[in-house]
């Protein structure tokens, strides 16, 4: 049922699941500073600086497709056009990596100290640079899915509801990433009440995402031609048991019932290693279903015919009178 899209290589995918993955843990971190000032250290500088590392990578992966990847390095200072998306998009990944890697800067303490960064300043400073993020990370999150929707010959792409699903997505992996620091390497004792917080986001997130993942499926299949022939390929095609095998089962179903479960037993005496196998897992299935959300997408992106059926079939009707 329709062939692979062959264009972009893996590339592309991976930078569109790291800008994600860092989007969305700096936007948990930010928002875990701001409720929590002063507390839960190794949870937000272990978030701030998986942000930073992810976005980095992301963007090599990103740079790595094109021919002549160290003048796309500084192609951002060619985008001047304010109407462009690609221009935009430039100029709001190097602001928002900016603004991460000042705040996993001035969240190490060694660093903090190095550069005479103390007391009231430093306090000031992270504030200022996670009420900056909220928006930059809501934004690197959408520009994901904006990015492939720029695509016009590709119908699958080409709706708003793809940055919504990115989106809601990226939010998903970054609490997941986050949620790991929370329960492998946070001692304080108020984080319990703070994974509870994380895994209610992880349904909330769950759930939206499987309602935009509906209404794109439907919205998709009903538009016909090309968009309803990746979506073929995404349910019932070549790409079937890794869309419901790795992305809903794993990706969502795992991550869903392991939220729930947490929050059943959140005031529970539980087995110390059943409390840590739970969320680690769940989080750690949230991540790959991610990952595999992005390839699938992409490699589903079945381009749109440039002459219409009707008119190929006139042509090849002329051409059999013509021989």
């Amino acid at each position: 049922m329709g062939e692979l899209q062959s264009v972009w290589g893996w590339q592309p995918a991976l930078y569109l699941f790291l800008g994600g993955l860092s989007a969305g843990a700096f936007l948990t971190v930010s928002i875990l500073r701001l409720a929590k000032p002063g507390k839960f250290y190794k949870v937000v500088r272990g978030g701030v600086w998986v942000a930073v590392a992810a976005l980095a990578l992301g963007l090599l992966a990103l740079i790595s497709e094109v021919e002549k990847p160290f003048q796309a390095m500084m192609l951002w200072q060619s985008f001047v056009n304010g109407s462009s998306w690609m221009a935009i998009g430039a100029w709001l990944l190097v602001v928002a990596f900016i603004v991460f890697v000042l705040s996993a800067l001035f969240t190490t303490d060694k660093i903090a100290d190095a550069i005479k960064l103390k007391g009231g300043a430093r306090t000031t400073a992270n504030k200022v640079l996670a009420i900056l993020g909220i928006p930059c990370s809501l934004a690197v999150a959408g520009y994901t899915g904006i990015l492939l929707s720029m695509a016009p010959a590709v119908p699958l792409w080409d709706t708003w509801l793809l940055p919504a699903l990115f989106t809601v997505s990226a939010l998903d992996t970054g609490v997941a990433a986050v949620m790991l620091f929370a329960v492998l390497a946070e001692k304080d004792a108020e984080i319990h009440g703070v994974r509870t917080a994380m895994e209610i986001a992880v349904i909330c997130l769950v759930a939206l995402e499987g309602v935009v993942l509906a209404a794109f499926v439907s919205t998709m299949q009903g538009a016909g031609g090309a968009a309803a022939s990746s979506v073929g390929i995404l349910t019932t095609g070549v790409l079937q048991a890794p869309f419901w095998g790795l992305f809903v089962a794993v990706g969502l179903a795992v991550p869903l019932v392991a939220a729930v479960v947490q929050v059943a037993t959140a005031k529970r005496k539980t087995n110390a290693v059943v409390g840590t196998a739970v969320p680690v897992g769940g989080s750690a299935c949230a991540l790959v279903g991610g990952l595999a959300l992005r390839f699938l997408i992409l490699m589903a992106g079945v381009h749109a015919a440039l002459v219409s059926p009707a008119v190929m079939q006139a042509v090849q009707g002329a051409s059999f009178l013509v021989s």
